[in-house]
């Protein structure tokens, strides 16, 4: 059965807003430095980096400390899963609060769209105006591709995350019966 600790956090909530106040930070420094934040490949790359740590590390805690040392492929890919569901939850309230609150990002993140999208597609009338495209493009579409993103991500990290996390309880030793007619 779990041992539980009721006087700590479950590993899992820790380390969720862990990994979630760490992908905040991250952003935070890249604005403080002037980096951009917008759709910049070095921030998604810090924030895999930092979700495969930290669920690797809350998966392995969680193994260790509730579970004595044993746990399923099943039971550590969905922990670490909750991990990355709470730390993107966060990160996505974070994005819609920072796009809401700076309207340059907004149309920055706009702005580059419409550039992929001309890349993309070309000259080609796509039947959807410009006009309509900026107006569907909201904070909270930036917010939910965030959400969406790092989620996919942590889901395929998972995959190997937990494979190497898992680990089954020893096999008690079977008597041997010859040792019990002697």
């Amino acid at each position: 059965m779990n041992t539980l600790d009721h006087r700590s956090l479950n590993p899992i909530a820790t380390f969720g807003l862990l990994v979630g106040g760490s992908f905040i930070i991250a952003s935070l420094l890249f604005i403080l430095s002037g980096r951009d934040v917008v759709m910049n490949p070095r921030l998604n790359n810090v924030v895999s980096c930092l979700s495969i740590i930290g669920c690797f590390m809350g998966v392995k805690k969680f193994r260790d400390d509730r579970l004595a040392g044993s746990i399923t492929y099943g039971r550590a890919f969905s922990a670490g899963l909750k991990i990355v569901l709470l730390a993107t939850v966060l990160y996505s309230i974070y994005t819609f609060a920072l796009y809401s609150a700076r309207p340059e990002l907004m149309e920055e993140y706009k702005n580059i769209m419409t550039v992929m999208i001309k890349e993309i597609y070309g000259e080609i009338s796509l039947g959807i105006p410009a006009e309509i495209l900026n107006e569907t493009i909201t904070p909270l579409v930036v917010a939910f591709s965030e959400f969406f993103r790092d989620v996919l991500l942590g889901m395929f990290f998972l995959l190997v995350i937990a494979a190497i996390l898992r680990r089954n309880l020893p096999t008690p030793a079977r008597p041997n019966p010859s040792d019990l007619n002697a």
